[in-house]
């Protein structure tokens, strides 16, 4: 049947045999691959050559054809014209060349905690119980997420490319982008440009990684997080070089506790990323193992359902006591499971709403780093029109920040403000996504 198949579908379009028994069984088990996937992509027919890497380089490349494709993840987006170009087919492209298919629930779970950071980053009063969890608790998504998702590219040289157009250059651009909103805001807050040495203490902070101290300061503060996971991706490289990777592993996560126990008695550790490196370690690395082990994968409506319930009371529970427990020690130690029960919870809860499909989300997704980039430029652009202007039923003061019921429309509307650029970016400037 499936001979019959793929002879009614492609025909005599191949340029030539294979040369050895070696590629043909690698061209024979990438073909029945994309079969086998129809369903998720929704094709109903498709094929593909030899392993990308070498297509350009092999003599007995195929020609690939895809009659009647369905799938539109990538239509009308740069990376489809060039795989069309380079290669005559594009919308698996992305799935067939070694890249992962679209998760929806990795999807909504980005989505929904970019949205949260976007919401936490507006000024709030630090009293509400909520605004103080999720505060805790909301960037452990994307670390676990990109544990989960990371991938060995096979050489050190594809993995730093990966990280220069996925982590480095985006952190640099954004600083940049950042930057002149920082002087706008510097004279309307100062009456006047700042002098070398002011110029140069963002800059600085931006070059180690957002620190503040008397000689630098945070640029764009939420970037901070690019270069810590930076850190942990160039971290679990080298461990992989070794027999023993996740003994060193286990063994850094615990000496991670016992930093973050230090720090938070004595200050010894410097803001932002090395904080963040020692308190979030733990959970990238929970998020690798599980990836690799290709964990958490299948979805049970009802079980995912009472799982995140239960993660979410727990987690909820162990912060109320986090909040109120005097000793260092517990307080710190309560401080981990507190995020993997709120981590679980919402990814439970992102695999109950699994079945439901939007663009948007997905474009929220892929645009995570346009909007942690730049979001703090928005919100100040608001903070001031809404401070000068009274708006619908309130009338924003610095001093009192908002209502959790003004902030949470106020975060949707700033992303919805976003959204265009993201859009843009997409089309036309894909490094600002890390793509």
């Amino acid at each position: 049947m499936t001979n019959q198949l793929l002879k009614r579908s492609f025909g005599n379009r191949f340029k030539q045999p294979a040369a050895n028994h070696e590629e043909a069984r690698q061209t024979k088990q990438i073909k029945y691959a994309i079969i086998s996937h129809q369903r998720s992509f929704h094709t109903e027919i498709a094929d593909m050559g030899i392993h990308h890497e070498n297509h350009r380089e092999s003599p007995h490349r195929i020609d690939v054809f895809y009659p009647l494709v369905r799938h539109n993840i990538c239509k009308g987006t740069n990376k489809c014209a060039k795989s069309q170009r380079l290669f005559g087919f594009s919308p698996t492209y992305d799935y067939l060349c070694g890249m992962k298919e679209r998760i929806n629930w990795i999807d909504w779970a980005k989505a929904l905690a970019v949205c949260s950071v976007v919401f936490c980053h507006l000024p709030q009063s630090q009293e509400w119980f909520y605004y103080r969890y999720l505060q805790a608790c909301i960037i452990t998504i994307f670390f676990f997420l990109s544990g989960y998702l990371k991938k060995d590219r096979g050489s050190d040289s594809e993995n730093w490319k990966k990280y220069w157009h996925g982590l480095i250059i985006p952190y640099l651009l954004w600083n940049v982008i950042f930057y002149p909103y920082w002087l706008i805001r510097y004279y309307m807050l100062n009456g006047g440009l700042p002098d070398l040495f002011h110029t140069m203490k963002p800059i600085m902070g931006a070059l180690l990684f957002q620190h503040e101290n008397s000689f630098c300061e945070p640029l764009n503060g939420p970037l901070w997080y690019l270069p810590a996971i930076l850190f942990m991706h160039v971290l679990i490289d080298l461990c992989r070089k070794t027999k023993h990777q996740h003994v060193i592993l286990i063994s850094l996560c615990i000496i991670s506790f016992f930093l973050y126990a230090a720090n938070k008695h004595w200050g010894i550790l410097p803001n932002l990323t090395p904080i963040g490196i020692v308190r979030r370690l733990p959970y990238y690395y929970i998020g690798y193992v599980m990836g690799q082990k290709q964990l958490f994968r299948n979805i049970h409506k009802w079980r995912d359902l009472t799982c995140g319930l239960i993660c979410f009371i727990v987690s909820l529970l162990l912060f109320e006591w986090h909040l109120n427990e005097e000793n260092l020690f517990i307080h710190v130690a309560l401080f981990y499971p507190i995020n993997i029960g709120f981590l679980f919870g919402v990814l439970y809860g992102c695999k109950v709403i699994d079945c439901l499909k939007s663009n948007i989300i997905v474009n929220i997704s892929i645009g995570t780093l346009v909007i942690i980039g730049f979001h703090t430029v928005i919100i100040g652009i608001v903070n001031f029109a809404l401070s000068h202007f009274s708006l619908f039923t309130f009338h924003f003061s610095p001093q009192c920040g908002y209502q959790w019921y003004e902030a949470l429309p106020v975060s949707l509307i700033i992303v919805a403000l976003l959204y265009p650029i993201l859009l843009w970016g997409k089309k036309h400037l894909p490094i600002l996504l890390g793509r």
